[in-house]
Parts: C-alpha cells; sequence; structure tokens
C-alpha cells in the first residue's frame, strides 16, 4: 500500500525551476515524503532503477527521452510496470494524450498546474493504485503469463478481465493482442476490430491491426491501419518504420519516403535512423529514395567508404549510371580488391555503352578470381559489344 503522506516521489521535468514548483505544491498539501528530480527520461530510468519510487510525476516535452518515451519504458520493465505515473504538460493535443493513453498512463494534467487539480489527481491515483479494479488485476496477470510464456493464461486472464469490464476498449485490445500472439489471427482480428470501434483513438489496436494485415498480406487494409494509428500518434519510431516498410511492399514508394522522412525527423539519432531505412529501401529496390539517405549520410561521413559504394549502387539501381559511376570508381581506387564494386563497374560502363572500361574491370576481377562466373559472362558482353560496334 502506498502512504499519501510517506511515498518517495520522482519529478522528471527539464525545467529545474517546475521540478521545484511541483515539489512546493506537493509539500503544501503534505504529500510525499522524500522527493528525487531528473531532466529527462534516460535520468528518471537511471533514478527509478536505483531509489524506491512509489509515483512518478514527468513532463511530456523533454530533451534526450521524453515523457511518452519514458512511460513506454516503465511500463515494459516487469519491476516498474505497475507504478503510478502522472503526466504534467502543456501539450493539449490529441497525439500527445493518445501517446499517453496507449502506454497506460494513470493520469493526465494539462498546465498552467493548480493545487486544487494536483491534489485530486494525486489521490484519485493512489487510491486506483492501493485499490484496483478486478479488470486492471486480470489485466496484470495477464501481462504476467506474458512474461512467462503462457499466452494460453494471458488470453484466460484478458477474457476475464472483459467480463469484468465490458465498456472498456483495454480489455477487447489485450486479448486480441494475445490471440494474435498465439497466432489466432482470426480472432486477434475480431478483438483489435472491437477495441478500434470502442476507442477512436486506440492507437495500440489500430497499429496491432496493421500488423496482422501485413501478416495476411493484404497490404491496402494494412496501410489503412498504420495510416490510422501514424495519423493520431506519429512519433512513435517503430510504428512509423513497420508502416513505410508496408508501403515499399505496396510498391507506394514516394508515400514510404515521406512516412520515413517523418521517422527520421522524431529520431533521437537521425543518422542511425537514415542508414537503418536506407538498408530498408535497398532491399525494396526503392533506390532513388535510398540514396538520397546515403548521400545525406556521406556528407556527414566522407571518409566511410562503404556508404560511398552503396551509394553507387543505389544510384546504379535507379538508373542514374553517369553518377552511379563516380562514385564506384572512386570507391575503386581506395579498395583495389573489392571484386564487388569491379563488377558493378563493368555493368555500368556496358550500360553507357564503354566496353574497353568494362572489359578492363572484369580482367582485374578475373587475376583474382580466374573462374568468377559473372565476369566470364560480362566478358562476353563486352566481346559481342565490342565486334558490334565495329
Amino acid at each position: 500500500m502506498i502512504d499519501l503522506h510517506e511515498m518517495n516521489v520522482l519529478i522528471v521535468d527539464d525545467m529545474v525551476s517546475m521540478c521545484k514548483s511541483i515539489h512546493k505544491m506537493m509539500k503544501v498539501i503534505e504529500f510525499g515524503k522524500a522527493f528525487h528530480y531528473a531532466h529527462n527520461g534516460k535520468e528518471a530510468l537511471r533514478v527509478l532503477r536505483r531509489e524506491p519510487v512509489d509515483l512518478v510525476m514527468m513532463d511530456y516535452r523533454m530533451p534526450v527521452m521524453n515523457g511518452a518515451e519514458l512511460l513506454a519504458n516503465i511500463r515494459e520493465d516487469r519491476e516498474l510496470r505497475h507504478l503510478p505515473v502522472v503526466m504534467i504538460t502543456a501539450q493539449a493535443y490529441t497525439e500527445y494524450v493518445a501517446e499517453a493513453a496507449e502506454s497506460d498512463i494513470d493520469a493526465y494534467i494539462l498546465k498552467p498546474l493548480t493545487i486544487k487539480v494536483l491534489e485530486e489527481k494525486v489521490i484519485n491515483v493512489i487510491d486506483k493504485a492501493n485499490n484496483p479494479a478486478p479488470m486492471f488485476e486480470y489485466l496484470q496477470r495477464a501481462k504476467q503469463c506474458e512474461d512467462d510464456d503462457d499466452i494460453e493464461g494471458a488470453i484466460h486472464e484478458a477474457q476475464l478481465a472483459m467480463k469484468a469490464d465490458a465498456d472498456s476498449s483495454r480489455p477487447a485490445r489485450e486479448l486480441g493482442y494475445y490471440y494474435y500472439k498465439a497466432g489466432d489471427l482470426k480472432k486477434a482480428e475480431k478483438w483489435l476490430l472491437k477495441a478500434a470501434s470502442m476507442n477512436y483513438l486506440d492507437v495500440f489496436a489500430f497499429h496491432h491491426l496493421g500488423e496482422l494485415y501485413t501478416q495476411r498480406a493484404d497490404y491496402e487494409k494494412a496501410q489503412q491501419y498504420f495510416e490510422k494509428a501514424m495519423s493520431i500518434s506519429p512519433r512513435h519510431l517503430d510504428r512509423g518504420i513497420k508502416f513505410g516498410k508496408t508501403l515499399l511492399q505496396m510498391k507506394m514508394h514516394q508515400r514510404a519516403a515521406q512516412v520515413f522522412d517523418s521517422v527520421i525527423q522524431f529520431g533521437e539519432d537521425p543518422m542511425a535512423l537514415r542508414e537503418e531505412i536506407a538498408k530498408y529501401c535497398m532491399d525494396a529496390e526503392s533506390f532513388a529514395y535510398a540514396a538520397q539517405l546515403w548521400e545525406t549520410l556521406l556528407s556527414q561521413q566522407p571518409d566511410r567508404e562503404d556508404i560511398r559504394i552503396k551509394m553507387g549502387l543505389a544510384l546504379k539501381g535507379a538508373g542514374n549510371i553517369s553518377e552511379a559511376l563516380i562514385h564506384l570508381e572512386d570507391a575503386a581506387k581506395i579498395d583495389k580488391v573489392n571484386l564487388e564494386i569491379k563488377i558493378h563497374l563493368a555493368q555500368c560502363y556496358l550500360t553507357v555503352e564503354k566496353p574497353i572500361k568494362a572489359e578492363r574491370a572484369l580482367k582485374a576481377v578475373l587475376r583474382m578470381e580466374p573462374e568468377n562466373s559473372e565476369a566470364l559472362e560480362l566478358l562476353k558482353r563486352c566481346v559481342e559489344m565490342d565486334a558490334f560496334r565495329w
């Protein structure tokens, strides 16, 4: 049981003045005994893993790791997931509320904060933590079953949660999720659709419907549900990447590029995200967008010859042979033993009808690997092209 007056409180806000202000308000209403501060989500996680905490009060907008990301980390941690969390923020937009609700926020308070509202919310949150409704107890047990790889048990507990509160979308979406994990896509679809119909801001339901239809290769429906989830909560990077991949599978390359641009914008490490997404695009033959990403990466990391090669291959795939040759020739000068570069160079030279240069690259390959079948085949084309020209 959490004692309102003796509890340990963690206040998370990038503004020290706000941390102190919340602390003072809590002292005025005599809530809390020990207080800890953190100024971003990563700092908060370090405190939570080091100190006993009964209540977390956090801002949404913070550097390094924002409130929604911190909340998701708390709910995914077996030791921390049941912690009561209150989000205090000036952001009243739908997408922020949806992100918070998606990770099971306990209370949401909009700034400017008043002592009266703070007191009411904290009392309510602690009362619910001390006296959880049956639905929440069943869902907690379902989560424990999932942790223990007992999906059948999780389904059973979610069904009990559904009976305990048939008017909430949470049991329906959790039941759908567990059926999805069990591989029963038909029942998963039924319950996720029910959750989505009950709560048009249930991002979790929309996201997993997107995954479900992707698994069924029904990419049009997958796009519909991922797009709905993205429209409500665009800052979830994993969701954006999955949506972008779905669009790539549908050959909707331009739309995928727009989604990936949004993902990169909100990412903590844009350069790493660009590289990850560029690899997806290469595999999906979305070469033009991949080339844009490699170009940006190369401008920031000009010494990385592996990027120069990939840039050349992307340009080659996009049909921009003259630009591809520039990068592949530069790469070949630095890495003189890379057979792949020489093969691609030869292919590009043949495309622009320069068989002599292609032959030179291929002979270099055959000196190192005389039985290279691809080089031998291309060399025949060089001879044929050269004979035809004469």
